[in-house]
């Protein structure tokens, strides 16, 4: 098992989103994904689709501004990955947050099922510290 947003998880990831192409519509984006709380701190990477296809991997201090930011607390990070709480209702609740161009959301709203469908192999080899501990 990988242990969720760790190194070996995100290089994971990337190979996942590597051996896509359904991800292709969402081109050109930079999604970065920002989760706080987590076990060993808050967690920051990057997913990038352009010509050459997508790929993830930790966010650096000098990036520039990606195009779309999601911020979201362990616990809530953890339940929209394990299917057991989506976005949206992450979102209305307050415990997902959207920053960036978010025309991108609604634009390309068709295309995002290209990644859940690219990342569901992962989701079974990953291990979840308990998020209800992380959180607090």
């Amino acid at each position: 098992m990988i242990a969720y947003l760790s190194d070996a998880w995100i290089e994971a990831l990337d190979a996942a989103l590597d051996n896509s192409r359904a991800l292709a519509a969402l081109a050109p984006l930079v999604l970065e994904q920002v989760v706080e709380n987590a076990p060993a701190g808050e967690v920051c990477y990057r997913v990038t689709v352009d010509a050459r296809g997508a790929h993830a991997r930790r966010s650096s201090t000098g990036d520039s501004a990606p195009d779309l930011r999601i911020t979201t607390d362990y616990a809530t990070a953890v339940a929209i990955a394990q299917g057991r709480e989506n976005a949206q209702t992450a979102l209305a609740g307050g415990r997902l947050r959207i920053g960036g161009d978010v025309e991108v959301l609604t634009a390309r709203a068709d295309a995002w099922n290209g990644l859940d469908d690219a990342t569901a192999g992962l989701r079974a080899e990953t291990s979840y510290d308990d998020a209800n501990n992380a959180a607090s």
